[in-house]
């Protein structure tokens, strides 16, 4: 969602660069319709823009609530993408964060960013892990959690 703002507000800084303005006058804030109208083209130079970095997410902080934000996200015994996988997630759900600790990296593929950062985790959807999957704990690849 950041990104298509931030590609948002780079394509209207070019157009407005450029002297591109709409059709219509837009509204102004007053919500009125009195928006002076365009002076036309632009004779200014056509600056480029530096590349904007992609913001790095934030790794949910220990005592935490933290959502998944991907689907079929693997719960794992240890901090490894090799751990014997205890069960799954869906994008929503819920799970409380007891610590963040440094594992193997893990690749994310279309959905959430990869990294070797995970959650140790002792809540998942409201139900304590030793009741849902015979462990104290749990541990999640955190690029797939917000």
């Amino acid at each position: 969602m950041r990104r298509r703002l931030i590609l948002a507000g780079v394509l209207a800084l070019t157009l407005a660069a450029c002297g591109g303005s709409s059709a219509t006058p837009s509204p102004s804030a007053s919500g009125l319709g009195s928006a002076a109208p365009s002076a036309g083209p632009s004779t200014a130079p056509v600056e480029s823009l530096p590349p904007t970095a992609a913001p790095t997410p934030e790794v949910p902080a220990a005592g935490s609530t933290a959502t998944a934000i991907c689907t079929g996200i693997g719960l794992r015994k240890s901090a490894a993408a090799t751990s014997t996988r205890l069960g799954t997630v869906n994008s929503g759900t819920a799970v409380h964060v007891v610590a963040t600790v440094t594992g193997t990296p893990y690749t994310a593929g279309a959905c959430g960013t990869s990294g070797d950062t995970w959650l140790k985790i002792d809540k998942v959807g409201g139900k304590t892990a030793k009741s849902a999957y015979h462990a104290d704990y749990v541990y999640a690849a955190a690029g797939f959690f917000q």
